[in-house]
C-alpha cells in the first residue's frame, strides 16, 4: 500500500522502481523505515516461525539501528526468533569493521541468541564460500520456496550500493575492493529490500541511478523494494 505524500512544493519524490517513502526529516524517515521493518518481522514470524534479516552497516543506518534498540515502539521486535545476517564485510586493512559495528549497535542490545547471529567469518580459508554455506544450511530448514531472506536493509552510503553490480550465481561474492558481500541474486530474492537515503550525501547517488531500470542493481524477484528518503536526500531538483 502506497503511503500518501505530504510534500513541500519544491520537493518531489524521485522516480524509482518499487515504492518511495518520503519524509521531511531524518527522524521521520527512520521512523517510517523502522515501523515497516517491525511489522514485516512480526508477519514473518507468524507465517514462517522465524525472521531472516540481513543488515548492512553504514553511517546512514546507525540511527535506524539505535531506534530499533531504544524506541519503546520497536523493542518487542521478535529478536529471539530472528536470524541476523551481515550484508557485507571488509576484509582488507579494515577487516571485521562491519561485524564489530553490528555487534555494538544491534547484537549486544537486542538479546538475539548467539547461534542466530551470523557474522562473516574472517578466519575461514574461503570467506565467501564459508558464509554461503552457512546461508544455505540455515535456510534449507525452511519449506521449499521460502528458503530466502525475509529482509535486507541497505544504505545509499554502504559498500553494497556504492559498488558496481555484483552479478553472480553465487549467494556471497568477494570483490576486488576487499569487501565480501551478498550477491545481487541473494538480495533480489529477499521478500523486502529496504534502502535508506539521508541528507545531501544521497543526492548524487540517486541522481546517477534514478534513470536506470535496476538502480544499484536492485530488482526484486517476488518481493518488494522500498526507498526511505528525507527531503534533503531528494534535493530541490529531484524528479
Amino acid at each position: 500500500m502506497n503511503d500518501p505524500y505530504d510534500l513541500a512544493p519544491d520537493v518531489i519524490a524521485p522516480t524509482l522502481p518499487g515504492r518511495v517513502v518520503l519524509r521531511e526529516s531524518t527522524e521521520e524517515t527512520l521512523d517510517a523505515a523502522a515501523s515497516e521493518l517491525f511489522t514485516h518481522a512480526i508477519d514473518c514470524v507468524r507465517t514462517f516461525g522465524d525472521f531472516h534479516l540481513a543488515l548492512s552497516v553504514s553511517t546512514s543506518l546507525e540511527g535506524l539501528f539505535r531506534r530499533l534498540m531504544v524506541d519503546p515502539k520497536f523493542r518487542s521486535l521478535p529478536w529471539n526468533r530472528t536470524h541476523l545476517w551481515l550484508a557485507c564485510e571488509r576484509v582488507g586493512s579494515e577487516a571485521g569493521e562491519c561485524g564489530r559495528e553490528l555487534r555494538e549497535l544491534v547484537v549486544d542490545h537486542s538479546g538475539i541468541p548467539a547461534e542466530q547471529t551470523h557474522i562473516i567469518p574472517l578466519d575461514a580459508e574461503e570467506v565467501a564460500s564459508s558464509y554461503e554455506r552457512d546461508l544455505r544450511e540455515t535456510l534449507e530448514w525452511r519449506e521449499p520456496g521460502h528458503d530466502r531472506l525475509d529482509g535486507v536493509v541497505l544504505g545509499l552510503d554502504d559498500p553494497i550500493t556504492g559498488a558496481g553490480p555484483c552479478e553472480s550465481e553465487s549467494l556471497v561474492v568477494a570483490g576486488d575492493d576487499a569487501v565480501v558481500r551478498l550477491s545481487r541474486r541473494m538480495i533480489n530474492a529477499s521478500r523486502l529490500i529496504s534502502v535508506v537515503g539521508l541528507g545531501g550525501g544521497a543526492v548524487e547517488p540517486l541522481r546517477e541511478h534514478r534513470s536506470s531500470a535496476r538502480p544499484f542493481g536492485l530488482a526484486p524477484i517476488g518481493g518488494a523494494l522500498c526507498w526511505y528518503l528525507d527531503h534533503e536526500a531528494c534535493g530541490r531538483d529531484s524528479r
